[in-house]
This record gives C-alpha cells, structure tokens and sequence, in this order.
C-alpha cells in the first residue's frame, strides 16, 4: 500500500491498484464526482477497472498514474485555476472526477509530483515536463511542458515556488527559491542549464554541495531537504516552524547538516526525507551488512 498527503486530502491504494480518498474535497480534489467532504477513506469508482500506479496531491488538486494495456496515463482532478491540472488550453475553475493530462501521450512516465499549484511527470527515460503555476517570474503552463536540460532525471521534488531535481550522477539542482538564495544572487545563474530558452528559468546548482553525491531529494512549501550517499541529511530554506531540523527558526540559504540521533557509530542504515509544508519526516530503516 502507499500513502501520500498534504493539508487537504488523504490517498490510499491497495496492493490491487484501487484508490481510496478522504479529507477536504470542496474542490473535487477527491475525485468522487462531487465536492464533499470524507471523513473516512471512500474508493474511487472511477479507478475500478485502472490500476493506479502512482499518487501525487497539491494543495487543491490530485494527480494519478495509471499504467494499462493502453499505455501510462496521469489523471488529474481538484482546482485547475492555474492550469495545475493540464486538461485544458483554457483556465478552468475545478474538477471533481479524473481527467486526462492532455500532451503526454505516448510517453512512459516514471514518475509524478504536485505541490502548491504545480505539477510534474518524469518519463522513463529521464525527461521532465512541468504545468501549473509558473515559478516566480513565467506564466502559468496549461498543459504539460517539455523541459530541456543537459542531463538524465532520476527524481524531482516541486515546492510551492521552487522544484528539485536529481541527476543521474547524484547532481541536486533547484529551479526558483526566494527563500533559498538562488533568485538573491544574479552571478550564480548559469547560462548553460537555461531552460526552455530562458522562458522557464534557470536550472542552478544546489550550492554548498561540492563532491557529495546525492540519492533523495524532498520539498517543502519553501524548504528542502536532501540526502547525500554517505547517509547525512542536509536541510534548507525558510525555516519559521523548526521545519530545517536545526535547532532553530532560522532561514536557510544553503543545505545544513541535521544532527540525528545514531544507535550506534557504525551502524548501516538507509535514511530518506519527506517534505510537509512545514515540516520533515526522516526515515532511518537499519540495514545488514554483509558478513555480520
């Protein structure tokens, strides 16, 4: 089973691929046909006969993967004021069954994300493609768009104003951040990650990171975390609910090592970071090593 949440709605789905919603749904962000409110988990009808790969919520819409002998397919339900949704050219105000994302057609898709008023999907082989609210500065994007880089994606992570990226070699890269430093400093913008012909942004590299490859990435409404491959957690950005793990309620501009508690100086043990809007989860699973 999976599990997947944000202020408004709560997903589950089964082992068999059926999806169950409950929490807020005024903006049919739960996917029943209607705008009311669950208090307990209620399947979704329309995902009786389509197995649901994937699960990814917003702050008022939902995503779904689905992966079928027609291809893989992202469905999208709640508010599309911000063309969040992709199913339209045109601006619409919300949706309460699933709908189609329109331009992804034929595309195998790894991955999908939403946060705030954005979405994104991950192919397979390693392309990204972005619609909904723009980050600071560009329009919104009613359908999904194609977005040029130099490298092969493994992972993206969207905040409300600011998206993660990981490369295939475990390079951590960020699009937009007022609170992360990188729109503050004009001469870190690099004219080589430029998207989109400069009409998406830049593409820089998360600073303070030199020699440290990366294995997971998370975000925030407007914090970030990260975790590098030789087990430490590395937090960033606005920081008012303790949310960095720090100690303090300090804004960050640059990744800073958080203190977690060890069992054991040599112990092995697998961590990942997951991002609510102001607050983080680390997750430290032991592993075996070999021999012992």
């Amino acid at each position: 089973s999976c599990f997947e949440h944000n202020s408004i709605c709560i997903f589950f789905f089964s082992d068999a691929g059926s999806l169950f919603t409950c929490g807020d749904g005024s903006f049919g962000q739960l996917g029943h046909g209607d705008y009311k409110s669950h208090c307990s988990p209620v399947k979704v009808a329309y995902f009786v006969d389509n197995h649901v790969e994937q699960i990814a919520c917003g702050m008022r819409h939902s995503l779904v993967l689905s992966k079928g002998r027609s291809g893989d397919r992202v469905y999208a339900f709640g508010s599309g004021k911000r063309g969040q949704l992709g199913i339209s050219k045109d601006k619409i105000n919300k949706v309460n069954l699933p709908e189609v994302t329109c331009g992804l057609e034929g595309t195998k898709i790894a991955s999908i994300a939403a946060n705030g008023d954005h979405s994104a999907a991950l192919s397979a082989d390693g392309h990204l493609y972005t619609w909904g609210r723009g980050f600071p500065g560009n329009s919104d994007f009613h359908r999904p768009m194609y977005v040029p880089t130099l490298f092969r994606l493994t992972s993206t992570a969207l905040g409300w104003n600011h998206a993660l990226l990981l490369t295939g070699n475990g390079e951590a890269l960020m699009l937009g951040g007022n609170h992360h430093g990188v729109l503050s400093n004009p001469d870190k913008l690099s004219s080589a990650k430029l998207l989109q012909d400069s009409k998406e942004g830049v593409l820089e590299d998360v600073p303070g990171l030199e020699g440290q490859k990366v294995v997971h990435i998370a975000a925030g409404a407007e914090h970030s975390a990260l975790v590098t491959e030789n087990g430490l957690v590395k937090t960033w950005g606005w920081g008012e609910h303790g949310q960095l793990g720090l100690g303090d309620t300090c804004d960050q501009t640059s990744p800073q090592t958080v203190n977690l508690c060890q069992d054991g100086p040599n112990e092995a043990a697998k961590i990942e970071v997951y991002c609510g809007s102001g607050f983080t989860i680390a997750i430290r699973t032991p592993t075996v090593l070999s021999g012992t």
